[in-house]
């Protein structure tokens, strides 16, 4: 079977999830050629589950996108194996021949069935082939996670949960391998997307953060035992750790990372930096980058940190640049009360990727799920509010040293969520952002609130920007500090400014 390179594999995550093939070109009467070759390109080959157990047996769906007319020579044959990932994919196992009989495949898809028993946990892709005698119709990759005993665990877990009160912290974290496993199977993320919007992430080297269920799971069994012997080792945890909640608006358990310093003695107001990460990282990446330089200087002046993800690593708080015009309602609302196209792409639409925003008509959702991005910025800030709430009640913060820093698209985020919720923030450090104040920046709001205002030397792209913003707090009565840091790119900034972030709180506690 053809092979696909590993770029076309996360960029066939797309299609896969949600049965989308390749948009038919309509053809008028057409040679046999020509109808079998549109025929093939109707077909589409969708699978029950990406993140699935491969102790059950699975479901597929040979389909069609549109109701394309074709006779074909006999019964349609459709070969399925297992492949791993990468550039050069294995065989792990032949799934079988499927015979295909007539019928409306888009009113009626043709049932498979799918037999993964004796595969190791992990990552791999379908590979699949529909023939008419000899000739190739249509060739599908379709990615798929093997997770062993995530059905019969998640059972269990729940059962076991329902005698324990309280600890909702800890309970959310057991849930959140299978929480993430109903939120990709159903279509609201997009498992393994590598692109410029990655549904989780992306390391320092580029790579996509996949998460490891089966690690999960066994963090998961961990925490449940401690549950059921009376320990929380969640609930005010000292040191480095990733904690969750079940966010309502969306109806999923999401993740937050905390750093608590090995000085707190358990009862002490403590100071906190609360930190947005740029576009395309996670909750994790300021805690892990640079030899994890950040938690190192926190530890050092005895600083809390806590990062959310805001949603989705490009949810981006909810903040719009300022000057833009008003477009209408944001968030659901705004999403529901922008046209929707159904059916096939219409040339010159929203694809789906604003949701709707810089369009008259929207296309589906981020990846190609079903969550549009206004849906996803509206979250955005209200999962970091929620982190920030949940914080305060866990934790004796110290409201005179509370402080908000942003990087990239963080930095927009804060200088969104900075003035809307001034009063939090004793101070705030923004850097890299290429924010302007337009004609209705918040300015009023930060009177109290010194900011410090950074950018690399070499990321001209932040450089004017920066400046133009520092002189307007500056002309508007608000405390700011500018500063450069030479040689240092867009990349690099963040760990050449932090010893000069956290001195500067230092110097700022709210009056």
């Amino acid at each position: 079977m053809a092979q696909t390179t590993r770029g076309n594999f996360f960029a066939l995550v797309v299609y896969a999830l949600l049965g989308i093939s390749l948009s038919l070109l309509h053809a008028q009467t057409t040679p046999a050629a020509d109808a079998q070759t549109a025929f093939g390109q109707s077909l589409a080959l969708r699978m029950d589950r990406i993140i699935a157990d491969q102790t059950h047996s699975h479901q597929g769906w040979l389909a069609q996108n549109d109701p394309v007319s074709y006779t074909s020579l006999g019964a349609l044959k459709l070969n399925v194996a297992l492949y791993t990932t990468g550039d050069q994919p294995k065989l792990v196992k032949n799934l079988g021949e499927t015979l295909v009989f007539g019928g409306n495949l888009a009113n009626l898809p043709f049932p498979i069935s799918i037999d993964l028993q004796g595969v190791p946990d992990g990552d791999y892709q379908y590979s699949a082939e529909v023939r008419d005698g000899d000739a190739l119709l249509k060739s599908f990759y379709i990615p798929v996670k093997l997770v062993a005993g995530l059905d019969e665990k998640q059972a269990e877990f729940e059962q076991r949960l329902a005698k324990i009160d309280g600890h909702d912290g800890a309970k959310a974290a057991v849930r959140y391998p299978f929480d993430l496993a109903r939120v990709i199977n159903i279509g609201k993320r997009v498992y393994g997307s590598n692109n410029n919007n990655p549904e989780f992430g992306l390391t320092s080297a580029g790579d996509p953060t996949l998460y490891d269920f089966s690690a999960g799971l066994k963090k998961s069994a961990d925490l449940l035992a401690a549950l059921e012997a009376g320990q929380d080792p969640l609930w005010r945890a000292g040191g480095d750790s990733v904690q969750y909640y079940h966010m309502p608006e969306a109806d999923e358990i999401l993740p937050y990372h905390v750093f608590v310093p090995s000085s707190w003695d358990g009862k002490s107001p403590l100071p906190l930096v609360f930190i947005l990460h740029g576009n395309s990282r996670d909750q994790d990446f300021y805690f892990d980058r640079d030899g994890h330089i950040i938690p190192k200087t926190a530890e050092k002046h005895g600083y809390m940190l806590v990062a959310p993800l805001g949603y989705s690593p490009n949810g981006g708080y909810n903040y719009v640049p300022y000057g833009r015009p008003a477009t209408g309602p944001r968030g659901v609302a705004g999403a529901a009360a922008t046209p929707q196209n159904f059916g096939a792409p219409i040339a010159g639409a929203s694809t789906g990727g604003r949701g709707g925003r810089g369009g008259t008509t929207g296309f589906g959702g981020v990846n190609g799920s079903v969550t549009p991005q206004l849906v996803r910025s509206e979250w955005s800030e209200e999962d970091a509010m929620h982190v920030f709430d949940l914080i305060k009640q866990e934790y004796p913060i110290d409201p005179k040293r509370t402080f908000l820093f942003g990087y990239s698209a963080g930095g927009q985020g804060s200088h969104y969520l900075g003035p809307k919720y001034a009063n939090y923030w004793a101070a705030i450090a923004i850097g890299g952002s290429n924010a302007t104040p337009g004609n209705n920046y918040p300015f009023d709001r930060l009177k109290n609130t010194p900011m410090m205002i950074f950018y690399g030397g070499a990321d001209p792209a932040n450089n004017a920007p920066s400046h133009a913003m520092a002189q307007a707090l500056q002309q508007n009565g608000i405390d700011v500090i500018l500063k450069e840091y030479p040689g240092a790119d867009h990349d690099g900034a963040p760990s050449a400014a932090t010893a000069d972030i956290f001195d500067f709180f230092d110097a700022h506690p709210r009056k």
